[in-house]
């Protein structure tokens, strides 16, 4: 799924809607209904780590983001949209807007959030309506041009892929939503301090959690404490701190945990930035046969037991094995 670097181009490219009434909807969403969202008007639009959130409201009062302080979630009732696109005509009526035009791009930093669901098709009945969106695999945005087909599928057909949600509007311009997950919620539960992209990203807090006795390569997916932090950042980073992914966070020295989270945090705010430039993400380890120093380079999938295993790329040169008694106790765990 896109990491924290993705999801954050995604929020700034959605960004100038922010202010104007949906006047046209479409997609293949079965869980929400496209056309739940006419007319209203989206208000807000908030980030934090891999997801987003856009606030709808039925009128065109707005409060300045981030001025206000948001609620707490009040109860769970969940219901997501699907994983998987569906295929489904559109309707019509539905014609591509011109090109993108094009927009000056700043560095934008935002708090983050977990969110308690509201189920139905539509917002819920308070004054705040926010629409939580998880991104899949390829999820993505796309504003004011669908995204086509660059191969064929496994049948042979070059079909384009078919968003999920389409908005068009009042101003003339269109966002098209892909491959993601979609519920409608209360509020953004808002906690930079795990964001890895936020300048409020506490580092007492992700230092003490790589210093646990497990592998650090698990302690790095764990998004209560590096928010936004994916398999290409976690293998980026172990690359360039030198540390073997299954070393136990207990067992390295403080110097190694801090220079571990300086490439994290580096890594992360150097994508982002060459996101908003156009440049495309230069990996040195992620799904390479060899590292920059033209070392073999071996791949494996790590997890803790019973729970995701995630490919882990790393250099037995440059990033040292294990000493004998860390393995035994990773194998004992």
């Amino acid at each position: 799924m896109p990491e924290g670097p993705s999801v954050r181009k995604f929020h700034h490219l959605v960004r100038p809607f922010v202010g104007q009434r949906v006047v046209r909807t479409g997609g293949s969403s079965k869980k929400l209904n496209p056309a739940s969202f006419q007319s209203l008007w989206l208000q807000d639009t908030q980030v934090h780590g891999k997801k987003l959130f856009l606030r709808f409201d039925p009128d065109e009062e707005t409060r300045s983001p981030g001025n206000n302080p948001l609620p707490e979630p009040l109860q769970k009732r969940e219901r997501k949209e699907g994983a998987g696109d569906h295929k489904q005509t559109l309707g019509p009526g539905f014609q591509k807007i011109s090109d993108q035009s094009s927009q000056s791009l700043e560095h934008v930093r935002s708090g983050d959030n977990g969110s308690e669901y509201l189920g139905g098709d539509g917002p819920a009945g308070s004054a705040e309506r926010w629409l939580q969106i998880s991104f899949g695999l390829f999820g993505s945005i796309w504003v004011n041009e669908f995204s086509r087909a660059k191969k064929a599928n496994k049948r042979g057909d070059w079909r384009d892929p078919i968003p999920r949600l389409v908005l068009h509007f009042g101003g003339g311009g269109f966002l098209a939503f892909y491959n993601c997950q979609m519920s409608w919620s209360f509020s953004p539960v808002i906690k930079p301090t795990s964001d890895i992209l936020s300048a409020k990203f506490h580092r007492g807090q992700a230092l003490e959690a790589l210093g646990k006795a497990q592998p650090v390569c698990y302690t790095l997916l764990d998004q209560r404490y590096f928010s936004g932090l994916g398999n290409i950042i976690k293998n980026e980073a172990l690359y360039r701190a030198g540390i073997h992914p299954l070393s136990l966070g207990s067992l390295l020295s403080p110097q190694q945990l801090e220079i571990l989270v300086d490439h994290v945090v580096e890594f992360s705010a150097d994508w982002l930035q060459g996101k908003f430039q156009g440049k495309q993400q230069h990996t040195q380890i992620y799904q390479k046969n060899q590292c920059p120093e033209g070392h073999q380079v071996m791949k494996e999938a790590f997890g803790p037991p019973g729970g995701f295993q995630r490919l882990t790329w790393w250099c037995p040169q440059c990033q040292p094995s294990l000493l004998p008694d860390e393995v035994e106790q990773v194998q004992l765990s």
